[in-house]
């Protein structure tokens, strides 16, 4: 299996690392899927309130790559599918800020001390007239092919109600002060475009409100799920990623599903309903 991809253009690679960053914020482990169009990050993670939820990202190749080359497992599997420990990621990211600064940033499937890694080489500016090359090697992991099974891209979406969120950055404020009351909140929407969120305890009753919203699709009247709170606030710190819309479907006290898209990636979030465990 080969993987070697070049970025070039600074909104290309500020963009790609945000994304990297917002899986590796998501999950403790991490699957990206190599083919010959797509690049995709699939976080599945295991949670101590509600079942496991589900991030998916699609990202083209075309967007955001000057060079692209992918050999996989075989001509009629011709896939990569690698498992890395985010934590690595994130020191990575961390140390390296390359989002605003870097000149390229090549990506390359290699092999150190007989284990598989990604190497980020990223070009670097350093005073007039010179550039220093820093080569970091994240550890990965090859998914054997009996497991690809594991990670497919999740079926379309049939929800009761799908609408348009409203401002993410003003519902991200209004969620991290809920948090703070209460593990769980209870989203509601209706035909007529009103998403409201709130939280109960023992002693209060918090309810925000959010009317006119638009309605992308309906089956029913109104739908509501009850969901964990934390993950929601984790999933909403990403709305830097700056999506051109982001659509919210509930199924009945099933599932909550945010759809970020954009022309050049979608990234889906699946939250479950608690009481449906």
């Amino acid at each position: 299996m080969k993987f070697r991809g070049k970025m070039i253009d600074g909104n290309c690679i500020k963009q790609f690392m945000s994304i990297l960053g917002c899986m590796t914020k998501l999950g403790k482990s991490c699957i990206l899927r190599i083919t010959t169009t797509h690049m995709y990050f699939v976080v599945r993670e295991s949670q101590t309130i509600s079942s496991s939820p589900l991030i998916w990202c699609t990202l083209e190749e075309g967007h955001f790559f000057s060079e692209f080359a992918m050999e996989g497992l075989s001509a009629a599997d011709n896939e990569i599918y690698l498992e890395f420990v985010a934590e690595n990621f994130v020191k990575t990211l961390s140390a390296l800020k390359v989002s605003s600064t870097a000149k390229s940033v090549k990506i390359k499937l290699t092999k150190k001390l007989s284990s598989p890694c990604l190497t980020f080489e990223i070009d670097l500016p350093s005073g007039s007239n010179h550039t220093r090359l820093v080569v970091h090697d994240i550890p990965v992991n090859l998914v054997p092919r009996r497991l690809w099974s594991d990670y497919t891209e999740p079926d379309a979406m049939d929800p009761d109600i799908s609408v348009h969120m409203p401002q993410l950055r003003l519902l991200k404020s209004i969620v991290e002060r809920m948090k703070n009351l209460a593990n769980m909140a209870t989203l509601h929407i209706t035909a007529e475009g009103s998403l409201t969120l709130t939280v109960e305890t023992d002693t209060v009753s918090v309810t925000s409100h959010f009317d006119y919203l638009h309605v992308e699709k309906q089956k029913e009247d109104e739908a509501s799920v009850t969901i964990e709170l934390k993950r929601l606030s984790n999933f909403l710190a990403n709305e830097q990623l700056s999506p051109s819309r982001v659509l919210c479907d509930v199924v009945q006290s099933k599932v909550m599903h945010l759809n970020f898209l954009s022309d050049s990636y979608s990234l889906q979030f699946y939250l479950p309903g608690i009481n449906d465990q």
